[in-house]
């Protein structure tokens, strides 16, 4: 396990250490906005020339509209676009570009250029999409293509060859008992009630991951996590007259998760995305399958709380769909998905879950984005041997503030600084009543509020098709 804490680590540095790489190597130059090779873009590549002489080269025309809406046309003596058919070099102002076509060149959405209305149309007609001039295809642009949410999914497809790589960290934390919508601090929980043998007070969870996205079609994408977890939990034990905490540790891999979505439909104008997604994931965490009597249910149960567990001991799935619009500036992605979670080999089940979410993206340039995320999921009992274990499940509703900075191109791609942080806004989990020899009652719990945040560097870059 400490293996896998080092590779993470050796990985982020890697990362890191691209630029260095960069510098070190042979020159070769990329497009000003998303860092790709231009040589990998002969076909699709612009040139801008400012008033002052200086001169940019982007993969495509995407890029180059973006530029222009932040530099402003007046700013450029000249921008040239490559057509398609032809290869030569035509002035983009009289050029004229298909959108929403089958074929994505370059980056989203999928302009391509030609010096003829004629030719634009006749390819429209072949391989989809409509056709703009100049000042439409301006019209159409905003600062990015798609944005990629923290809590939820998106339904945008990036196009074939796309990759991404990234390390990531995450924290959580956890200190409320609640029952129900009642949360309480967990000393005072257990002190009011004498018959209460034992509460849980804090958990922490630490969590580093490596994530791979990869583009299959210019429709298909798929995407890979694998987790490291640090879980931590006090308990608080009621041992005579005094209430002492009991401190639990389990560090190791998470199970291995893996998704694929599909584009179902996309607008011409690519700013309205309808996906379905699929996933699973394979037992790779390990599951503590100790029993303990449980003298309430008079019977042997698994002893670790489900918190603590860092797999669930047999694959699970997962199924969904997703909607991305882009309004101006503005992204919106939302999402219905239910997780299927089988029996385990030890007899015990996670209980299956709806999920629900909504994003709201704001970028203010092709570098920033802003946003606020909502997600929400209702999370059926965990059964042990077929009983239903009353203090799991519930209904969970979270809000989160996030951003994403695209800091640096290298390496034909760009590096991306991604944050998020949030806490729960509304919570009722479900609890379980017995009564003791002595005719006292006490309660079961969970743990709940609290808050969580994480952090990751992504490199993205695409293997040109075209």
């Amino acid at each position: 396990m400490v293996f896998f804490r080092k590779f993470c680590f050796i990985g982020f540095c890697l990362i890191l250490l691209i630029p260095t790489l960069i510098l070190a190597g042979e020159e070769r130059e990329s497009c000003q906005l998303c860092g790709m090779w231009i040589d990998q873009y002969q076909r699709t590549g612009c040139e801008l020339v400012y008033n002052d002489g200086k001169t940019e080269h982007t993969c495509g025309v995407a890029c180059m509209l973006r530029i222009v809406q932040e530099k402003g046309v007046n700013s450029f003596r000249s921008i040239h676009v490559k057509d398609w058919n032809k290869g030569a070099t035509v002035d983009a102002q009289n050029a004229w570009y298909s959108i929403g076509s089958q074929l994505i060149p370059d980056m989203l959405p999928n302009f391509i250029a030609f010096a003829d209305r004629k030719d634009a149309e006749a390819f429209a007609a072949e391989k989809g999409g409509v056709v703009l001039g100049f000042v439409g295809a301006m019209d159409t642009i905003s600062p990015r293509g798609q944005t990629q949410p923290f809590r939820i999914r998106q339904a945008v497809t990036p196009g074939q060859g796309s990759l991404g790589l990234g390390v990531a960290y995450a924290y959580m934390l956890k200190d409320s008992v609640k029952v129900g919508t009642d949360g309480q601090n967990p000393e005072s929980f257990i002190n009011n009630n004498p018959a209460q043998p034992r509460a849980p007070k804090k958990m922490e969870v630490q969590t580093q991951s490596l994530i791979a996205n990869y583009g299959i079609t210019d429709r298909l994408a798929m995407q890979m996590n694998l987790p490291y977890y640090e879980r931590s939990m006090d308990t608080l034990v009621r041992q005579g007259n005094q209430v002492n905490t009991v401190n639990a540790r389990d560090d190791g891999i998470g199970d291995l998760a893996g998704e694929v979505r599909y584009n179902l439909w996309r607008s011409d104008f690519y700013d309205k995305f309808f996906t379905l997604l699929a996933g699973i994931t394979l037992p790779t965490g390990d599951f503590d399958s100790t029993r303990a009597f449980n003298a309430a249910l008079k019977t042997d149960l698994i002893s670790t709380a489900p918190g603590m567990q860092q797999g669930a001991g047999t694959p699970t799935y997962l199924g969904g769909l997703l909607y991305s619009h882009k309004w101006e500036s503005f992204w919106f992605h939302g999402q219905a998905v239910y997780r299927v979670s089988p029996k385990n080999s030890n007899d015990y089940k996670f209980g299956d879950e709806y999920q629900g979410g909504l994003a709201v993206h704001y970028t203010p340039h092709y570098d920033i984005m802003l946003g606020v995320e909502m997600d929400a999921s209702r999370a059926m009992k965990n059964e042990d041997r077929g009983i239903e274990i009353g203090n799991t499940g519930g209904t969970r509703a979270n809000l989160a503030f996030v951003f994403d900075w695209r800091f640096l191109n290298a390496f034909g791609g760009n590096l991306n600084l991604r944050g998020s942080v949030g806490l729960p806004v509304y919570e009722d989990l479900n609890s379980q009543d017995f009564v003791n020899a002595g005719g006292r009652t006490y309660t079961q719990t969970q743990l709940g509020e609290g808050f969580f945040a994480s952090l990751v560097i992504n490199f993205n870059t695409r293997f040109g098709q075209y």
